[in-house]
């Protein structure tokens, strides 16, 4: 799952960058934004938060860990929260593209909301849940996760999955188009670090 966040975490960082450029008044391709939705709802919330709200979660209630409150019913909260953004990235970015007024202040919130709530998410399952795990799950715990985990990768496809891992590793790399729109490159690899 940590593997999943790092290139969850790559796919947002790009989406800062798309906001920096939009602030320079450059227009994001509006192809790659659509990717970057698609990647982003189905591998972040159906691959990665599915594996946490059907599987993970659950199990960790099973040893004692509380289902509201901090950190499940917040965390449950953060994923409703980033599919309503998303779902608003998918509408905005089209009519930023469109050049409609007020359009680019909406595209930036939602931009800069998404990358907000993604760090801030992704950190705290990082640094507090999954050591959390690793003290509550047992070993049959965690190999009937890995064998479940399994059966949501085979559910959503291989072809699908290995489609968004590549479009996120060619952010990190600067490998593959940029969210420039004509996909010319600017002034640095199109994921947000330049």
């Amino acid at each position: 799952m940590e593997a999943e966040h790092r290139l969850i975490e790559t796919v947002v960082k790009a989406l800062g960058g798309v906001a920096a450029a939009v602030e320079l008044g450059e227009r994001p391709a509006v192809a790659r934004m659509a990717t970057a939705v698609e990647f982003l709802r189905v591998y972040a919330d159906q691959l990665h938060h599915g594996k946490e709200e059907k599987l993970f979660f659950p199990m960790l209630v099973k040893r004692g860990v509380p289902p509201q409150g901090c950190p499940i019913g917040g965390l449950n909260h953060e994923h409703e929260k980033g599919r309503a953004l998303v779902q608003a990235l998918a509408e905005q970015a089209s009519v930023y593209a469109q050049g409609k007024p007020g359009a680019k202040e909406v595209l930036l919130e939602t931009l800069r909301g998404i990358q907000d709530l993604y760090e801030n998410h992704i950190w705290k399952e990082d640094a507090m849940v999954f050591p959390m795990a690793d003290k509550v799950l047992t070993a049959a715990d965690q190999t009937e996760l890995c064998k479940k985990f399994a059966e949501v990768d085979r559910a959503i496809g291989s072809e699908t999955i290995a489609r968004l891992e590549q479009f996120a590793r060619s952010l990190a790399t600067g490998t593959g188009p940029t969210f420039q729109a004509g996909g010319s490159p600017t002034s640095g690899c199109g994921c947000g670090g330049g």
